[in-house]
């Protein structure tokens, strides 16, 4: 496929393509789709296939299970300019292992895991690249399963809302949530009434405020130290 000139600047700013050489990069985009999705649907399911991996432009995308009482489980929220699932290639598995579903109307390239495995050989510095991304995710990962099995509900929003404030580097400490109380509920696995409830505690105590999604951060400190 063509590869819009705004898409290759972009996609050449992710560690995962930098190391391409103009021919890799010609090889790979050959072999991929630009998809224009609506929110709600589907890029796969958990036990289908395991053929490709993402790269989002535009909107955002929740990785999730279903646990065995029907209940979604979500791991993780891809945003703008990441990838998801390439930890796939190197998985001893031909399958997902998790589902993935756009949040809202999202744009984003769906890319083979042969053709890059195929130019992962003959390239070391791309190599390392993709060895460092999969590194930062479990990094990641032991740390929410430090946070869900030792805090109790109100550590894990204070440490969710400390840790958007800090990504996110709002001005004047205000900051949108990048989801659904629902989904952020099953992200820290408690009920959303409970989110909700902690949301409106930290309200009445004046230490941030709340109108819609669009949250401020009154009392930095205060919610630092607020269980």
């Amino acid at each position: 496929m063509v590869l819009h000139r705004v898409h290759h600047q972009i996609l050449r700013s992710h560690h995962l393509f930098e190391p391409l050489s103009d021919q890799e990069m010609d090889e790979l985009m050959a072999s991929s789709h630009l998809l224009s999705i609506d929110k709600g649907e589907p890029l796969f399911r958990q036990g289908e296939p395991a053929d490709a991996f993402y790269f989002v432009i535009a909107g955002a995308v929740k990785i999730y299970r279903l646990t065995p009482d029907g209940q979604e489980k979500v791991f993780e929220v891809i945003g703008p300019r990441q990838t998801f699932a390439e930890a796939m290639m190197l998985m001893d598995t031909p399958n997902y292992v998790a589902s993935a579903e756009a949040v809202g109307p999202c744009q984003l390239y769906r890319l083979s895991n042969s053709t890059y495995m195929r130019l992962l050989q003959g390239n070391s510095r791309l190599t390392f690249a993709l060895l460092g991304k999969l590194c930062v995710r479990l990094h990641q990962r032991v740390n929410e399963i430090e946070t869900l099995s030792l805090k109790n509900a109100t550590h894990r929003v204070v440490r969710y809302l400390l840790t958007q404030l800090v990504r996110l580097q709002p001005v004047n400490y205000q900051f949108e949530l990048p989801m659904a109380k629902q989904l952020i509920a099953g992200h820290l696995s408690i009920q959303p009434e409970t989110f909700s409830r902690i949301i409106r505690r930290l309200i009445d105590e004046k230490i941030i405020t709340q109108d819609g999604r669009q949250i401020v951060i009154l009392d930095r400190p205060r919610l630092e130290q607020f269980e």
